[in-house]
């Protein structure tokens, strides 16, 4: 059994405890033992950690890695900014189960860049596959409601009987059973926004048996924040289930003011005993599918919808572009980050008013040529968020980090990312030094505190008999480095990530594939 053994090292612990020197020793993928005093251990590796900080491993609590570990299992994105573990399956979509040929068809398609053949049925069979592929961070997933629904109702704005609400709750238990660690929604998008308070009751109270949390991607982060909020409140506490905002936000300027109100109604749940916690990525501009720009009824429709429509309709092309024309977006704060049209796919990182100034053409039809040719594919970065806000949120105890971003390498072959997908950790503990947090209770909540939320057992902290999933780093040179123009940049200031005992990234290369499925 191999031992490695770190000594001299500042360590933070992730229980929120005071720093200390001390020393760490590693034999196989656990820690045995934890000591402020030297350690003698013969036959074990010495790494000399003075002037470094060690942590455990972050844990990213909202990702998309679903087909893109398959893909490129070295995740260097996420390992490179100290991420061990990550929870995908969120916003409601998940690569499983799948039972029906429509569902199997519609995430092949939306899965499309990543070339990999959708061949399984369920969650069991779903991370057999990944497993094989030996990623290089932990991973759990959700069920995503989106998916679940549509292998019983399909995509189309229909209501379920009860027994479609029946069946919807065996294949939830099926998923459960299997290991999912919980269900997540996305109740902005198709299918899911079609779904009422009751139906999502009704699979929130499956959750119940097995102890694991509700996720949701609240039904509007904008005009309807306050009342969206409310319905999860009372989803969570109709089924006695644990409650986890998804990307918590104040969505564009004129419902900045409703932090007050949103902080204070969510200690009220809190107080009341309801165990609600949120997560968020430290950057004010968010990233989905460029299609949300259109106005209805493209909102009731799939991407893959919309194409078609676009495709074989140019009257409702034409008139859908008149209708932006005719209440314009602000096209200088919605950022183009990838698309498979070719015209368009080299201006990544560049924003729509920006692509139109370059090619002397009106922005509106920029967006529709863009999503006549890839609506399934092309995704668009907004600013809308607030700084302050922001801030308020990082001070939150029982906030965690999430990216919001699929694990992808360092070239663009999978797509371009948002810079959140190679930063957010050093930058969520770089702007929370700033703010005055202690680095302490900071880590906490980057490692304990969503190790906790998704019961990922004996992970999250530097403790003997847990998996050694660890972080070394240097306070004075963490910083991230990505941003819109250079997404792809690693962070600076990670020395080496441990990812279950074993050394997984050193000197800004992926050297491990140690990572394991997360399973409950």
């Amino acid at each position: 059994m191999s031992k490695i053994l770190i000594g001299n090292a500042e360590i933070i612990d992730g229980t929120g405890a005071s720093p200390f020197c001390g020393w760490v020793l590693v034999e196989g993928e656990r820690i045995r033992a934890v000591s402020p005093s030297p350690l003698q251990v013969e036959d074990a590796e010495f790494v000399d950690a003075r002037g470094l900080t060690l942590v455990p491993g972050f844990i990213d609590a909202h990702a998309h890695s679903d087909l893109s570990l398959l893909a490129a299992p070295e995740a260097e994105g996420k390992i490179s900014q100290g991420i061990t573990s990550e929870i995908s399956g969120n916003c409601g979509l998940s690569a499983f189960p799948i039972r029906t040929e429509e569902v199997r068809a519609h995430l092949q398609e939306l899965y499309k860049i990543y070339g990999i053949p959708l061949d399984w049925n369920d969650f069991q069979s779903y991370t057999e596959v990944l497993s094989a592929r030996k990623p290089s961070i932990n991973a759990g997933f959700l069920c995503g409601h989106n998916t679940l629904r549509a292998n019983i109702l399909g995509y189309e704005n229909v209501q379920g009987t009860p027994g479609d609400l029946e069946r919807e709750q065996r294949l939830l238990r099926e998923m459960l059973e299997q290991g999912a660690l919980g269900l997540s929604s996305g109740l902005l998008y198709v299918p899911g926004k079609f779904a009422s308070r009751e139906e999502m009751t009704g699979l929130a109270t499956v959750l119940r048996k097995f102890d694991r949390p509700y996720t949701t991607h609240l039904r509007s982060e904008g005009e309807r924040l306050l009342e969206s909020v409310e319905e999860a409140l009372e989803v969570a506490a109709s089924a006695g289930i644990r409650l986890h905002l998804s990307h918590l936000k104040t969505a564009q300027p004129r419902n900045w003011h409703k932090i007050d109100a949103l902080l204070k109604r969510l200690a009220e749940a809190r107080s009341s005993g309801l165990r609600v916690t949120a997560d968020r990525y430290p950057y004010t501009s968010g990233q989905t599918s460029f299609s949300v720009v259109l106005p209805p009824p493209c909102d009731d429709l799939t991407d893959r919808q919309i194409q078609d429509l676009l495709r074989s309709s140019p009257e409702e092309r034409l008139r859908l572009q008149q209708e932006l024309m005719r209440h314009p977006r602000d096209w200088r704060a919605i950022i183009l980050c990838t698309t498979r049209h070719p015209e368009f796919s080299h201006f990544g990182g560049r924003t729509i008013q920006e692509i139109a100034d370059i090619l002397k053409r009106p922005p509106e039809e920029i967006c529709m040529d863009c999503l006549t040719e890839d609506a399934t594919g092309a995704m668009a970065a907004f600013c809308g968020m607030s700084e302050e806000n922001l801030d308020r949120l990082l001070r939150e105890e029982f906030v965690c980090c999430g990216t919001d971003e699929t694990a992808r390498p360092v070239s663009e072959q999978l797509g371009r990312s948002h810079p959140r997908g190679f930063g957010s950790f050093p930058r969520w503990i770089r702007r929370s030094l700033r703010l005055g947090l202690p680095l302490e209770r900071t880590i906490q909540r980057l490692t304990q505190l969503p190790a906790t939320i998704f019961s990922l057992l004996e992970r999250g902290e530097i403790r003997p008999g847990f998996y050694a999933d660890l972080v070394l780093f240097s306070r004075e040179s963490l910083i991230d480095r990505a941003d819109f123009g250079h997404p792809h940049r690693l962070s600076e200031g990670i020395f080496s990530v441990y990812v279950n005992g074993e050394l997984s990234f050193f000197e800004k290369r992926v050297c491990g594939h140690a990572g394991k499925i997360l399973k409950k």
